[in-house]
């Protein structure tokens, strides 16, 4: 008789393994008067960074100062928070609920997406609310005004209801995701009519563009689980745009990046700061440092990281910090993952 053998895996091995990779979180409210640390350590999988200052951000939190450390594979990142009143984060289920929220939903047991009140009453989860059921309509076009009536209004004559959406401009371009459902009881778009829909829409807009010869694209996609966070998939429209190709390129820091801070101590110097950017190449290294000052403002951290992220750079080490109205974002150690530069 011939016996066959294979390899044993311990059942009980199962949960350890899980637990090597789920992320820890601790809220620290006792180190700091005047804000919340939120500290996270974690298995330095691709985009892990992304969706921490997503999630923080999608919570209505404030990120005063941030400190991005990772090595050998693992990363630890600590974030000064306070809600959007100035207050410190003190609900309970605030951890369990960022822990959840950063393991991959495909682990076994993971559970249902969770849900979590902000201070400002909207309620978020992990990938922000639920348009799964919806058709989205994304474009990318010449900015200008009526843009956005003319295209709600070919949705609204053809039964079209908006359930929610988006839309940024920058440098004369425009992008928006636009979350569509059916008018008669909000049901789901069918394939054909998601392809009709968007010819209509594209008419509408090739109309003009083709006066002016400006470039423009319209996609209308059907209703898809885990689709990609809104803010973020306008990040990735405007990059494929290349809307940065249309303005001035910034001014590069050519000071101490602190001596700077003190001199916009008053809210009226930070209106007249711009946008500066040093890249400093350490080739024979494999990495750079950028530095980055402009006018504080919400959501910075995350266009940052998003900015970096669309151009296929990985950050490894970073601080970010304000004084006063000015933001100071110091990358120190940025690589590529698409080869250099």
């Amino acid at each position: 008789m011939k016996y066959v053998s294979g390899p044993y895996f311990e059942p009980d091995f199962d949960p350890l393994l899980d637990r090597f990779g789920t992320p820890g979180v601790v809220v620290d409210n006792e180190t700091r008067e005047d804000c919340t640390l939120v500290k996270v350590d974690s298995v330095n999988r691709d985009g892990v960074l992304l969706e921490m200052v997503q999630l923080l951000t999608d919570l209505d939190l404030v990120i005063s100062k941030s400190y991005i450390s990772s090595d050998g594979g693992w990363l630890m990142d600590v974030f000064h928070v306070t809600d959007q009143i100035g207050r410190k984060l003190t609900d309970p289920s605030l951890p369990e609920f960022i822990q959840r929220a950063l393991v991959p939903t495909h682990r076994p047991g993971n559970g249902p997406s969770p849900r979590f009140t902000t201070c400002l009453g909207n309620v978020v989860g992990p990938g922000g609310p639920d348009v799964s059921g919806c058709a989205a309509l994304e474009f990318t076009v010449h900015d200008r005004p009526g843009l956005l009536s003319s295209i709600t209004s070919v949705l609204a004559d053809n039964g079209c209801h908006v359930a929610s959406g988006q839309a940024w401009t920058h440098n004369g371009r425009a992008a928006g995701v636009l979350y569509v459902t059916d008018t008669a009881g909000g049901a789901a778009l069918l394939p054909g009519r998601c392809a009709r829909i968007e010819r209509l829409v594209n008419a509408v807009v090739d109309a003009r563009e083709n006066v002016t010869g400006e470039r423009h694209w319209v996609r209308v996609s059907e209703p898809a689980q885990g689709r990609v966070h809104t803010e973020r998939r306008l990040h990735q429209l405007m990059h494929d745009d290349r809307d940065y190709e249309s303005g001035p390129a910034p001014t590069p820091v050519d000071e101490d990046l602190f001596s700077v801070g003190e001199k916009a101590a008053t809210a009226r110097t930070a209106r007249r700061a711009v946008t500066r950017v040093s890249i400093d190449s350490w080739e024979e290294r494999g990495y750079a440092v950028v530095k980055m000052t402009s006018r504080d403002r919400p959501r910075l951290l995350f266009d940052t990281v998003c900015a970096l992220t669309d151009m296929q750079y990985v950050v490894f080490h970073a601080t970010v910090g304000s004084q006063g109205p000015l933001a100071i974002q110091v990358v120190s150690q940025l690589l590529s993952v698409r080869g250099w530069p």
